[in-house]
Protein backbone atom coordinates (compact mmCIF):
# COMPACT_ATOMS: atom_id res chain seq x y z
CA UNK A 1 0.00 0.00 0.00
CA UNK A 2 1.24 3.42 -1.23
CA UNK A 3 1.59 5.70 1.78
CA UNK A 4 -0.94 8.97 1.44
CA UNK A 5 0.93 12.02 2.28
CA UNK A 6 -1.98 14.31 3.05
CA UNK A 7 -3.66 15.57 6.05
CA UNK A 8 -6.88 15.41 5.90
CA UNK A 9 -8.90 17.93 8.06
CA UNK A 10 -12.85 17.35 9.12
CA UNK A 11 -15.30 19.64 7.36
CA UNK A 12 -12.45 20.47 4.58
CA UNK A 13 -10.51 23.05 6.27
CA UNK A 14 -6.82 24.28 5.64
CA UNK A 15 -4.07 21.68 5.75
CA UNK A 16 -1.87 23.71 8.50
CA UNK A 17 -3.60 24.05 11.88
CA UNK A 18 -3.78 27.49 13.62
CA UNK A 19 -1.83 26.78 16.82
CA UNK A 20 -1.14 30.58 17.79
CA UNK A 21 -5.26 30.97 17.53
CA UNK A 22 -6.15 28.02 19.06
CA UNK A 23 -4.15 29.41 22.00
CA UNK A 24 -5.37 32.41 22.36
CA UNK A 25 -9.43 31.27 23.02
CA UNK A 26 -11.09 29.03 25.53
CA UNK A 27 -13.50 27.70 23.46
CA UNK A 28 -11.02 27.02 20.66
CA UNK A 29 -10.93 24.32 17.73
CA UNK A 30 -9.86 21.19 18.65
CA UNK A 31 -7.14 19.09 16.39
CA UNK A 32 -6.59 15.33 16.82
CA UNK A 33 -4.30 12.89 14.76
CA UNK A 34 -5.17 9.37 13.98
CA UNK A 35 -2.02 7.15 12.97
CA UNK A 36 -3.68 4.23 10.98
CA UNK A 37 -2.34 1.03 8.90
CA UNK A 38 -5.76 1.11 6.77
CA UNK A 39 -7.33 2.85 4.13
CA UNK A 40 -8.72 6.16 5.35
CA UNK A 41 -12.43 4.21 3.71
CA UNK A 42 -12.04 1.53 6.60
CA UNK A 43 -15.66 1.24 8.69
CA UNK A 44 -13.85 1.33 11.68
CA UNK A 45 -12.64 5.40 11.42
CA UNK A 46 -16.14 6.30 10.06
CA UNK A 47 -17.44 4.39 13.64
CA UNK A 48 -14.91 6.43 15.63
CA UNK A 49 -15.61 10.22 13.80
CA UNK A 50 -19.55 9.40 13.56
CA UNK A 51 -18.78 8.25 17.55
CA UNK A 52 -16.92 11.93 18.10
CA UNK A 53 -20.44 13.35 16.03
CA UNK A 54 -22.85 12.16 18.57
CA UNK A 55 -20.37 13.03 21.21
CA UNK A 56 -20.75 17.06 19.96
CA UNK A 57 -17.43 17.34 18.05
CA UNK A 58 -19.15 18.70 14.95
CA UNK A 59 -16.74 19.44 11.72
CA UNK A 60 -16.69 23.43 13.65
CA UNK A 61 -15.31 22.07 16.43
CA UNK A 62 -12.64 19.41 15.60
CA UNK A 63 -10.05 18.92 13.06
CA UNK A 64 -8.49 15.57 12.25
CA UNK A 65 -5.26 14.88 10.96
CA UNK A 66 -4.91 11.23 9.56
CA UNK A 67 -1.73 9.59 8.37
CA UNK A 68 -1.67 6.02 6.68
CA UNK A 69 1.27 3.50 6.67
CA UNK A 70 1.41 0.31 6.56
CA UNK A 71 5.36 -1.12 7.17
CA UNK A 72 7.79 -0.28 9.88
CA UNK A 73 9.76 2.66 8.81
CA UNK A 74 6.63 4.64 6.95
CA UNK A 75 4.46 4.02 10.94
CA UNK A 76 7.58 5.89 12.15
CA UNK A 77 8.28 8.12 9.96
CA UNK A 78 4.16 9.12 10.13
CA UNK A 79 4.44 9.10 13.84
CA UNK A 80 6.87 11.68 13.79
CA UNK A 81 4.93 13.88 11.35
CA UNK A 82 1.77 13.84 13.73
CA UNK A 83 3.84 14.85 16.70
CA UNK A 84 4.89 18.09 15.15
CA UNK A 85 1.75 18.95 14.60
CA UNK A 86 1.12 19.02 18.25
CA UNK A 87 -2.54 17.71 18.51
CA UNK A 88 -4.17 17.53 21.39
CA UNK A 89 -4.66 14.25 21.39
CA UNK A 90 -3.52 11.01 19.33
CA UNK A 91 -5.98 7.70 17.69
CA UNK A 92 -3.45 4.90 17.68
CA UNK A 93 -4.67 1.98 15.45
CA UNK A 94 -2.67 -0.86 16.39
CA UNK A 95 0.07 -2.01 18.84
CA UNK A 96 3.34 -0.72 16.34
CA UNK A 97 1.65 1.75 15.42
CA UNK A 98 1.52 2.81 19.32
CA UNK A 99 5.04 2.08 20.09
CA UNK A 100 5.97 4.26 17.36
CA UNK A 101 4.28 7.06 18.61
CA UNK A 102 5.39 6.70 22.19
CA UNK A 103 9.04 6.38 20.74
CA UNK A 104 8.21 10.27 19.66
CA UNK A 105 6.21 11.43 22.74
CA UNK A 106 5.85 11.44 26.33
CA UNK A 107 3.18 14.02 26.82
CA UNK A 108 0.66 14.29 23.94
CA UNK A 109 -2.22 11.92 24.80
CA UNK A 110 -2.75 8.34 23.11
CA UNK A 111 -5.80 6.73 22.68
CA UNK A 112 -5.39 2.90 21.16
CA UNK A 113 -8.68 1.28 19.65
CA UNK A 114 -6.72 -1.88 19.43
CA UNK A 115 -3.93 -3.19 21.36
CA UNK A 116 -1.92 -6.15 22.75
CA UNK A 117 -1.11 -6.76 26.49
CA UNK A 118 -0.27 -2.57 27.18
CA UNK A 119 1.60 -4.23 30.45
CA UNK A 120 3.51 -7.06 28.78
CA UNK A 121 4.26 -4.38 25.95
CA UNK A 122 6.16 -1.76 28.66
CA UNK A 123 3.44 1.02 27.80
CA UNK A 124 2.03 0.95 31.38
CA UNK A 125 3.14 -0.54 34.85
CA UNK A 126 -0.84 -0.62 35.80
CA UNK A 127 -3.78 -1.32 33.55
CA UNK A 128 -6.50 0.37 36.26
CA UNK A 129 -4.28 3.44 36.26
CA UNK A 130 -2.13 4.41 33.36
CA UNK A 131 1.07 5.02 33.71
CA UNK A 132 2.38 6.80 30.39
CA UNK A 133 0.85 8.81 27.78
CA UNK A 134 -1.23 5.66 26.98
CA UNK A 135 -4.41 4.26 27.61
CA UNK A 136 -7.09 2.26 25.42
CA UNK A 137 -8.72 -0.79 24.49
CA UNK A 138 -6.77 -4.43 23.65
CA UNK A 139 -8.57 -6.99 21.63
CA UNK A 140 -7.55 -9.99 23.79
CA UNK A 141 -7.74 -11.49 27.14
CA UNK A 142 -5.28 -14.59 28.36
CA UNK A 143 -7.64 -17.30 27.36
CA UNK A 144 -7.94 -16.03 23.77
CA UNK A 145 -4.85 -18.53 22.24
CA UNK A 146 -5.99 -21.54 24.13
CA UNK A 147 -9.91 -20.81 23.38
CA UNK A 148 -8.61 -20.62 19.45
CA UNK A 149 -6.99 -23.78 19.83
CA UNK A 150 -9.42 -25.37 21.66
CA UNK A 151 -12.35 -24.75 19.16
CA UNK A 152 -9.95 -25.28 16.13
CA UNK A 153 -9.93 -29.28 17.75
CA UNK A 154 -13.50 -29.31 18.49
CA UNK A 155 -14.49 -28.30 14.63
CA UNK A 156 -11.54 -30.55 13.34
CA UNK A 157 -12.01 -33.65 15.71
CA UNK A 158 -8.63 -35.25 16.46
CA UNK A 159 -6.88 -32.21 15.84
CA UNK A 160 -2.58 -33.18 16.87
CA UNK A 161 -0.97 -30.83 15.13
CA UNK A 162 -1.61 -27.05 13.82
CA UNK A 163 0.47 -24.06 13.21
CA UNK A 164 0.38 -20.33 13.48
CA UNK A 165 1.18 -17.69 10.71
CA UNK A 166 2.38 -14.31 12.88
CA UNK A 167 4.30 -11.10 12.57
CA UNK A 168 7.58 -11.37 14.37
CA UNK A 169 7.90 -7.39 13.53
CA UNK A 170 4.74 -6.74 16.07
CA UNK A 171 5.12 -6.57 19.74
CA UNK A 172 2.15 -8.07 20.31
CA UNK A 173 2.58 -10.77 18.20
CA UNK A 174 5.89 -12.18 19.62
CA UNK A 175 3.76 -12.47 22.65
CA UNK A 176 0.54 -13.89 20.88
CA UNK A 177 2.88 -16.34 19.81
CA UNK A 178 4.11 -17.61 23.18
CA UNK A 179 0.78 -17.77 24.79
CA UNK A 180 -0.32 -20.33 21.92
CA UNK A 181 3.17 -22.13 22.12
CA UNK A 182 2.31 -22.59 26.34
CA UNK A 183 -1.78 -23.39 24.89
CA UNK A 184 -0.71 -25.97 22.41
CA UNK A 185 1.77 -27.53 25.08
CA UNK A 186 -0.98 -27.64 27.39
CA UNK A 187 -3.11 -29.27 25.15
CA UNK A 188 -0.96 -31.94 24.30
CA UNK A 189 -0.79 -30.10 20.75
CA UNK A 190 2.00 -29.97 18.12
CA UNK A 191 2.44 -26.14 17.02
CA UNK A 192 4.68 -25.07 13.92
CA UNK A 193 5.77 -21.81 14.23
CA UNK A 194 4.92 -19.94 10.22
CA UNK A 195 6.71 -16.83 11.43
CA UNK A 196 5.83 -13.94 7.96
CA UNK A 197 7.96 -10.27 7.96
CA UNK A 198 6.51 -9.35 4.16
CA UNK A 199 3.40 -10.82 2.05
CA UNK A 200 6.02 -12.73 -0.04
CA UNK A 201 6.56 -14.50 2.79
CA UNK A 202 3.11 -15.88 3.04
CA UNK A 203 2.78 -18.14 0.10
CA UNK A 204 6.07 -19.96 1.33
CA UNK A 205 4.51 -20.25 4.80
CA UNK A 206 1.50 -21.83 3.69
CA UNK A 207 3.23 -24.04 1.52
CA UNK A 208 5.85 -25.28 4.64
CA UNK A 209 2.43 -25.85 6.64
CA UNK A 210 1.14 -28.23 3.84
CA UNK A 211 4.49 -30.11 3.74
CA UNK A 212 4.47 -30.58 7.43
CA UNK A 213 1.20 -32.02 7.17
CA UNK A 214 -0.95 -29.69 9.88
CA UNK A 215 -4.25 -30.29 10.62
CA UNK A 216 -5.68 -26.25 10.69
CA UNK A 217 -3.41 -23.17 11.19
CA UNK A 218 -4.34 -19.96 13.33
CA UNK A 219 -3.31 -16.89 10.89
CA UNK A 220 -2.84 -13.69 14.00
CA UNK A 221 -4.09 -10.44 13.17
CA UNK A 222 -1.57 -7.60 12.41
CA UNK A 223 -1.83 -5.29 9.71
CA UNK A 224 0.58 -7.73 7.15
CA UNK A 225 -2.09 -10.47 7.54
CA UNK A 226 -5.19 -8.57 7.60
CA UNK A 227 -4.15 -6.81 4.14
CA UNK A 228 -3.54 -10.18 2.52
CA UNK A 229 -6.11 -12.00 4.09
CA UNK A 230 -7.62 -12.81 0.13
CA UNK A 231 -4.28 -14.09 -0.42
CA UNK A 232 -4.09 -16.21 2.67
CA UNK A 233 -7.77 -17.32 2.78
CA UNK A 234 -7.40 -19.05 -0.96
CA UNK A 235 -4.09 -20.30 -0.19
CA UNK A 236 -5.78 -22.38 3.32
CA UNK A 237 -8.88 -23.36 0.49
CA UNK A 238 -5.92 -24.41 -2.15
CA UNK A 239 -4.48 -26.62 0.35
CA UNK A 240 -7.57 -28.19 2.20
CA UNK A 241 -6.67 -25.96 5.47
CA UNK A 242 -9.20 -25.31 7.54
CA UNK A 243 -8.08 -21.23 9.46
CA UNK A 244 -8.63 -19.74 12.64
CA UNK A 245 -8.52 -16.29 12.20
CA UNK A 246 -9.88 -12.95 14.93
CA UNK A 247 -12.08 -10.77 12.88
CA UNK A 248 -15.50 -11.83 11.72
CA UNK A 249 -14.87 -10.07 8.17
CA UNK A 250 -12.26 -12.11 7.52
CA UNK A 251 -14.67 -15.45 8.40
CA UNK A 252 -17.58 -13.65 5.97
CA UNK A 253 -14.35 -13.40 2.96
CA UNK A 254 -13.95 -17.80 3.42
CA UNK A 255 -12.02 -18.32 6.40
CA UNK A 256 -13.43 -21.62 8.20
CA UNK A 257 -13.63 -19.33 11.29
CA UNK A 258 -12.72 -16.24 13.42
CA UNK A 259 -12.92 -15.31 17.15
CA UNK A 260 -11.97 -12.39 18.41
CA UNK A 261 -13.09 -8.64 19.87
CA UNK A 262 -15.59 -6.41 17.97
CA UNK A 263 -13.33 -3.92 16.81
CA UNK A 264 -16.26 -1.82 15.68
CA UNK A 265 -17.05 -1.44 19.58
CA UNK A 266 -13.48 -0.56 20.54
CA UNK A 267 -13.97 2.32 17.94
CA UNK A 268 -16.73 3.58 19.45
CA UNK A 269 -15.04 3.36 22.74
CA UNK A 270 -12.00 4.79 21.67
CA UNK A 271 -13.95 8.46 20.59
CA UNK A 272 -15.21 8.52 23.83
CA UNK A 273 -11.85 8.23 25.50
CA UNK A 274 -10.55 10.76 23.19
CA UNK A 275 -14.13 12.86 24.02
CA UNK A 276 -13.29 12.86 27.33
CA UNK A 277 -9.17 13.97 26.99
CA UNK A 278 -10.35 16.63 25.11
CA UNK A 279 -12.75 17.90 27.83
CA UNK A 280 -9.71 17.75 30.41
CA UNK A 281 -9.75 14.37 31.20
CA UNK A 282 -5.86 12.86 32.35
CA UNK A 283 -4.62 9.70 30.99
CA UNK A 284 -3.81 7.78 34.51
CA UNK A 285 -7.79 8.71 34.93
CA UNK A 286 -9.23 6.47 31.42
CA UNK A 287 -7.89 2.39 32.46
CA UNK A 288 -6.98 0.36 29.92
CA UNK A 289 -9.66 -1.99 29.17
CA UNK A 290 -9.84 -5.62 27.69
CA UNK A 291 -12.96 -6.70 25.61
CA UNK A 292 -16.45 -7.07 26.85
CA UNK A 293 -16.83 -10.08 24.52
CA UNK A 294 -15.50 -11.91 21.84
CA UNK A 295 -17.22 -13.12 18.54
CA UNK A 296 -17.37 -16.34 17.36
CA UNK A 297 -18.06 -16.32 13.32
CA UNK A 298 -18.33 -19.66 11.33
CA UNK A 299 -18.52 -19.70 7.98
CA UNK A 300 -20.46 -23.03 7.15
CA UNK A 301 -20.03 -23.05 3.21
CA UNK A 302 -16.24 -22.90 3.69
CA UNK A 303 -16.33 -26.20 5.89
CA UNK A 304 -18.75 -27.88 3.37
CA UNK A 305 -15.82 -27.57 1.24
CA UNK A 306 -13.71 -28.67 3.59
CA UNK A 307 -15.81 -31.22 4.14
CA UNK A 308 -16.39 -30.92 7.82
CA UNK A 309 -19.44 -31.54 9.97
CA UNK A 310 -19.80 -28.66 12.07
CA UNK A 311 -20.35 -29.81 15.52
CA UNK A 312 -23.65 -28.49 17.18
CA UNK A 313 -22.16 -27.29 20.34
CA UNK A 314 -20.01 -24.69 18.23
CA UNK A 315 -23.13 -23.64 15.93
CA UNK A 316 -25.04 -23.00 19.27
CA UNK A 317 -22.33 -20.84 20.50
CA UNK A 318 -21.48 -18.98 17.79
CA UNK A 319 -21.96 -15.24 17.50
CA UNK A 320 -22.64 -15.64 13.57
CA UNK A 321 -23.11 -18.45 10.98
CA UNK A 322 -22.40 -17.38 7.03
CA UNK A 323 -23.85 -19.85 4.89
Amino acid sequence: MRRREFIRLVGGATAIWPIAARAQTTDRVRAIGVLATFEETNPNLATFKNRLQELGWTDAKLQIAIRVAEDGERVRMSAAELVTLAPDAILSTTSTTARALLDVTSTIPIVSAVLGDPVALGFTKSMSRPTGNITGFTTFNDTVASKRLQMLREMVGSLNKTALMWVPVNPQQVLLAKQTEEAARGLGMELLSLPVNTSDDIAPALAKAALAQVQAIVVAADPLTVANARAIIDGCAARGLPSMHTFDFETRSGALMSYGADLSENYRLAAGYVDQILRGAQVADLPFQEPTRLALSINLSTARSLRIAVPPSLLARADEVIE
